[in-house]
């Protein structure tokens, strides 16, 4: 077993979107979201659930004004599963649920990632987000 073969997608998935609602729902300090960021290859790029699509450099320009937008918040991740691990890349889609006021808001999102680096780490490389029912 090779020490990329130890690392946890569905734990990956969890802690970037901790640092995402630490970012959002509170005054955290700077370097949350740059951990955030450093999570991101350069060649990044997510879909929305409007059908916009965004670079890593636009989504951080956007979330740098974005820090304590939304007091409160917390995302919640359920029903994670690895469609695909093969070689350094793995495929992963979950249901994000943000949580905030009393309310929440659904939606699946699938990730491709990579492993790179010694020690291995994960690389974001496509964030599709697609809006899911609210009960």
């Amino acid at each position: 077993m090779s020490a990329a073969d130890s690392l946890d997608p569905i734990a990956e998935v969890e802690t970037v979107h901790a640092l995402l609602s630490t970012w959002l729902g509170t005054d955290a300090e700077p370097d949350v979201l740059e951990r955030f960021a450093a999570t991101q290859h350069p060649t990044f790029s997510m879909v929305t659930m409007e059908g916009t699509r965004l670079s890593s450099s636009e989504l951080l320009s956007g979330l740098r004004r974005a820090r304590n937008s939304a007091p409160g918040l917390d995302i919640e991740i359920s029903e994670a599963e690895v469609l695909l691990n093969q070689g350094n890349v793995t495929v992963v889609r979950f249901m994000e649920r943000h949580h905030r006021d009393g309310k929440h808001a659904d939606r699946w999102s699938t990730v491709v990632l990579t492993t790179e680096g010694n020690p291995p780490r994960y690389s974001w490389r496509v964030l599709q987000e697609t809006a899911a029912p609210t009960d």
